[in-house]
């Protein structure tokens, strides 16, 4: 693990002490991704989230440096909920993994997202999202369109969630072939174990624009409940 990881994650911790003495909600998750092709670490990360009536922040470091923040707003009515977010990703300070620069464009991504419980059965959720990068870089700016499909089930201690996802990357420059791809998910959350502590496996297959080419990938973590 990266050594700034561990000092966000500390920092998060002693952050997020003084949440248990107030009105908020709040947590740190720390999770890291793998390529089950290539037995390759694709990076670990540490997420600092707070919440209060509906309201929700959070901020997030990953190895690469990448610096994501989140807010969003979810209402809930009778039979469904609504959740509206922003979410703005800072690629100013972005390293390889042998810390080189690969400085990228700052992207900001707008999403909405509807859900219900389908008869007592199953819950059942629909996001779309617009990524956009904030300028031209390289000349190239993406510009992708995105929509979630999701489907879960709380059984006994796990929950398990299934999803879609579809993109569309209008900038040809970017997507030279392929500018249309559809990733698959599932996410297995041991939410009934101890309170406070919530881990979580996830295991998919993703696209790449401008190439034919897939990745099998792994996510282990841990979600703290403060």
């Amino acid at each position: 693990m990266n050594r700034n990881i561990v000092l966000i994650t500390l920092s998060s911790i002693f952050a997020v002490a003084s949440v248990q003495a107030s009105e908020l909600t709040g947590g740190l998750e720390i999770d890291n991704k793998f390529s089950a092709e290539n037995v390759a670490d694709l990076g670990t990360g540490a997420k600092l989230f707070v919440g209060y009536e509906g309201f929700g922040v959070s901020a997030k470091r990953n190895d690469t440096k990448t610096k994501e923040y989140n807010f969003n707003y979810t209402h809930d009515f009778d039979t469904f909920f609504v959740k509206g977010e922003y979410e703005f990703v800072d690629n100013r300070s972005r390293v390889e993994e042998n810390g080189t620069n690969n400085i990228g464009a700052n992207v900001n991504k707008f999403g909405i997202t509807a859900g219900t419980n389908v008869m007592g059965l199953f819950d059942t959720s629909l996001r779309l999202r617009k990524d956009l990068d904030d300028k031209e870089l390289n000349g190239k700016k993406s510009d992708i369109t995105r929509f979630d499909f999701a489907v879960g089930k709380q059984f006994e201690n796990v929950y398990l969630n299934t999803k879609v996802v579809g993109q569309h990357q209008k900038d040809k420059r970017i997507a030279t072939v392929n500018d249309t791809i559809y990733n698959v998910e599932a996410r297995l959350t041991f939410n009934n174990i101890a309170n406070g502590f919530t881990p979580y496996f996830e295991a998919g297959n993703e696209a790449q624009f401008g190439s034919d080419k897939r990745n099998t990938y792994g996510k282990v973590g841990v979600v703290f409940n403060f």
